[in-house]
């Protein structure tokens, strides 16, 4: 059952969801300390109580995409009543823990990126393959909790770079998946940008939005981020760097399939592993920045 349920909750998305709460929380407090615990539990419980829901909304859908398949529910380890149960649980639990320990801002806020993801990107991604642009959303708000809980104010325009710049990260996030598992978005019946671009336009959006996040991390000592001189040009080497490793998205491109399918995937996966990376080191740098 403890396998089952790690499952459910997908623990690189939900643990990323407290890596950035993180960011936000020593960002302005400028240290680790104790008192970060709670909103990192919190979050990380309401992270996860959204991705259990998740795939209970998604539970039909998953039984037609082979990479979805083997999940808990449609391989019937785990009915929808119980994993539905234990979802709810833990969006209370969540939302519980960071209130009592910092108010309603941070739990709210956590709260905020479960509505996005369960109640406007997972109906939505079912009618329109423009889904991802609200429920990125759920990128922004995390950091935004972790810097409420440390005690900052979400008026102030440092935790609004912070926050815009895991904004843009979802769409490359989301578009490389896209890329690499077309065959299952056409099985499920998903609309997805296939509808309406072919593979190479769909190459050139994705480069646009690395592009923009590696911008938005240049723009962050206008906000008072990055004020040592060594994380600052370490992120826009690095950003530099995986935007040249993105223009291979610009060349024209096979269809998918046959001997092409193989290559492009390979593609695929190294942006989408590199463009993370990428955001991984931007949240080091702006720890270290602030612990320097």
């Amino acid at each position: 059952m403890v396998r089952v349920w790690l499952e459910l909750v997908k623990p690189r998305i939900t643990v990323a969801s407290t890596v950035t709460t993180a960011v936000g929380y020593v960002v302005y407090r400028g240290r680790f300390d104790l008192a970060m615990l709670p909103v990192l539990l919190g979050i990380l419980l309401q992270a996860c109580g959204a991705a259990a829901l998740n795939q209970v909304q998604d539970s039909v859908l998953d039984t037609r995409m082979g990479r979805t398949a083997g999940r808990p529910i449609p391989a019937g380890r785990i009915t929808r009543r119980g994993a539905l149960l234990g979802a709810l649980v833990l969006l209370i639990a969540g939302t519980a823990l960071s209130w009592l320990a910092y108010g309603p801002v941070p739990a709210v806020l956590g709260l905020a990126a479960a509505a996005v993801y369960n109640g406007i990107y997972t109906p939505l991604k079912r009618v329109t393959p423009f889904a991802a642009l609200p429920g990125a959303l759920v990128g922004a708000l995390p950091p935004a909790a972790g810097w409420a809980a440390a005690g900052g104010h979400l008026a102030d325009p440092t935790i609004h770079e912070i926050a815009f710049f895991f904004f843009l990260w979802q769409m490359p996030h989301f578009w490389l998946l896209l890329l690499h598992y077309e065959k299952d978005y056409v099985a499920a019946g998903l609309p997805s940008l296939f509808d309406r671009f072919d593979r190479r336009q769909i190459g050139r959006l994705t480069f646009v939005w690395i592009a923009a996040v590696a911008v938005a991390s240049l723009l962050m000592p206008l906000f008072s981020l990055f004020e040592s001189a060594l994380p600052r040009y370490l992120v826009a080497a690095a950003g530099l760097a995986v935007v040249l490793r993105a223009l291979v998205l610009l060349r024209p491109v096979a269809a998918a399939g046959g001997q092409a399918a193989a290559p492009l995937g390979r593609v695929y996966k190294l942006r989408f592993m590199e463009i993370n990376t990428f955001v991984l080191l931007v949240c080091a740098a702006l720890v270290a920045d602030r612990l320097a």
